[in-house]
């Protein structure tokens, strides 16, 4: 069984905040339509990072892949195109549409974490699903403005961005039973990189200084160290509650939009942030009492 301390679960709402404003560093980038080189240059710099971290802190041994190499260099297949398609929500539509129609995965990950997982379907986890879909969809209705019009291929991106990320966390689950944190980020850039190289080397992708900067923050911070971080935690917490908890990436990235990019939010933003935050609120609460309010009691 899972046994997540606080730290877990607050690890994995502070990645989730931060990726919400990825959306925002992509439209400084200004390659609509060349997203697979921004996924290409954000894991050069991550594996680059990541390579140094290892030989800084000596354990060499993270550089093999583990028990499972083939389904580790699996995830890094399917998170390269995981990322390709949900950057290319982002770039067709608005910041909060792409997240919500990308972040009903967590419905797919609460219904088959029982099958694949075998982890006991808990009603908090229902409750809280079923707020966070509500609020979700409010923000959707809001039409917010500056960003882009629903269309049948952004939402065909953000519905395979969904699934894929739901299949994401189960591998990840399998992987982190024995595999050290550091070894599956290194590995999955490594391979999100040598899939991209074709498409991306030797080719004139014309980008600004202000894209590089952004580049290189969603290479180190989002990439690498919010990678590290969501990757060491998801080991203790339980699939359904990493899944609601993520409901945090769409309500941040509707407030970034706000203050960066303009997509002003409407009263119904306003209403499903408020029910997002429950929803997260309840899960955590849930899991915190089940641990009797200390880290390493499992969970019921």
């Amino acid at each position: 069984m899972d046994s997540g301390s606080k730290a877990d679960y607050i690890l994995i709402a502070g990645a989730a905040i931060l990726w919400g404003s990825v959306g925002v560093f992509l439209r400084w980038i200004e390659l609509p339509g060349r997203e697979h080189f921004v996924v290409f240059m954000r894991s050069i710099i991550s594996l680059c990072f990541l390579t140094a971290v290892i030989q800084a802190s000596g354990k060499r041994e993270q550089f093999r892949p583990g028990k499972h190499p083939i389904l580790l260099l699996a995830s890094g297949a399917l998170l390269t195109f995981h990322w390709v398609i949900f950057l290319k929500a982002l770039n067709n539509l608005s910041i909060g549409d792409a997240e919500f129609i990308t972040y009903l995965a967590p419905v797919f990950v609460a219904l088959l974490a029982p099958l694949v997982l075998r982890e006991k379907l808990e009603g908090t986890t229902v409750i809280a699903l079923l707020l966070a879909l509500l609020g979700m969809f409010l923000i959707a209705l809001t039409g917010q403005e500056g960003g882009s019009a629903l269309n049948g291929p952004g939402i065909a991106y953000a519905l395979t961005a969904a699934v894929s990320y739901a299949f994401l966390l189960f591998i990840l689950k399998k992987l982190r039973q024995d595999t050290p944190t550091l070894t599956i980020t290194l590995y999955q850039t490594g391979v999100n990189a040598l899939l991209l190289l074709p498409f991306c080397a030797f080719r004139d992708f014309r980008v600004s200084a202000g894209g590089w900067v952004s580049l290189a923050v969603l290479g180190t911070v989002h990439t690498a160290l919010a990678g590290l971080v969501y990757v060491h935690a998801v080991k203790r917490v339980k699939a359904q509650h990493v899944g609601i908890i993520a409901y945090l990436e769409p309500l941040s990235a509707v407030l970034f939009g706000l203050a960066f990019l303009g997509e002003r939010p409407g009263w119904q933003d306003l209403a499903g942030g408020v029910l997002i935050i429950a929803a997260g609120s309840l899960v955590m609460r849930r899991a915190w009492a089940g641990n009797g309010g200390g880290p390493g009691t499992p969970q019921a």
